[in-house]
């Protein structure tokens, strides 16, 4: 009889474990009347990222429900449960991505998610991505210089260079909503950086804009900031600039404040058009 107990209590106990470990069980696969359809980017091009692999979120966990995104950079997951989800996209030479969603049962929600293709030694990258409202956010980093500041934005003769100086560029510039808007630094320079996003063009609020900006290293995403909301301002008001960091040797210092003014002074006032 003892020799029955004891053989009966090894099962008992490895039950006990595999259950209390984390992830859902097969009884809990997602599932649901939600779906989910999406385009992948390139942070550096804004161009569609074929045969990338997006996979569905559960409850912090990466699940098989997965789909490889075409030459167009698209995917489809379908029948998720509803509730505040996320889908991460992965590629051999890219940073993973987890991008939050909110998902309601019998709708589809669409997702744009950037993937960054991944950086060496000692260079960084911002990448600001938008909602469909304002039309137009600008990246402005201001690279330190002997004298002064350069200002890296999207006039053809102000996106830098990162093959030599200021070793820091502006790698894409969206005009019609969503982004991406990408600056890679290509080597650190001494002094204080300072990075801000310009209000250009479109209606909404910085509250309702969705803009977030994303800065990654070597190691992948070190820092993400999301727009602040402010009750008294109308978006394309007066607080046309948001101030999101400053980086001095490395180490970013967070500002993420509204302003009617740049940190510095900027040539954005001298131009109107694209």
């Amino acid at each position: 009889m003892k020799r029955s107990r004891r053989l009966f209590a090894v099962p008992l106990v490895l039950t006990a474990v595999l259950a209390s470990c984390g992830g859902p069980s097969r009884s809990e696969e997602p599932s649901g009347t939600a779906h989910v359809t999406g385009t992948v980017v390139d942070a550096t091009t804004g161009r569609p990222v074929a045969r990338a692999l997006a996979c569905f979120v559960y409850r912090g966990h990466v699940t098989s429900v997965c789909d490889s995104t075409s030459n167009t950079g698209e995917f489809q997951l379908q029948n998720l449960p509803e509730g505040d989800q996320a889908v991460e996209v992965s590629k051999a030479g890219f940073a993973s991505a987890r991008e939050s969603v909110r998902l309601v049962g019998g709708t589809t929600a669409t997702l744009q998610i950037t993937l960054n293709p991944q950086l060496s030694s000692g260079e960084y990258r911002v990448v600001l991505t938008w909602g469909e409202n304002p039309s137009d956010l600008d990246s402005h980093l201001w690279v330190p210089q002997r004298a002064g500041y350069y200002e890296v934005f999207y006039p053809s003769n102000s996106r830098g260079d990162c093959s030599g100086p200021p070793y820091a560029c502006l790698d894409v510039d969206d005009t019609t909503s969503f982004g991406p808007e990408t600056v890679t630094i290509a080597q650190l320079q001494s002094g204080t950086y300072r990075y801000a996003v310009h209000w250009f063009a479109g209606a909404g609020s910085w509250a309702g804009s969705r803009a977030v900006v994303k800065v990654y290293d070597a190691g992948g995403l070190i820092a993400s900031y999301t727009a602040p909301a402010n009750s008294s301002e109308p978006g394309a008001g007066s607080l046309r600039w948001w101030y999101v960091f400053d980086l001095e040797g490395g180490t970013l210092l967070p500002k993420n404040t509204l302003s009617t003014n740049p940190p510095l002074p900027s040539s954005t006032s001298l131009l109107r058009v694209k």
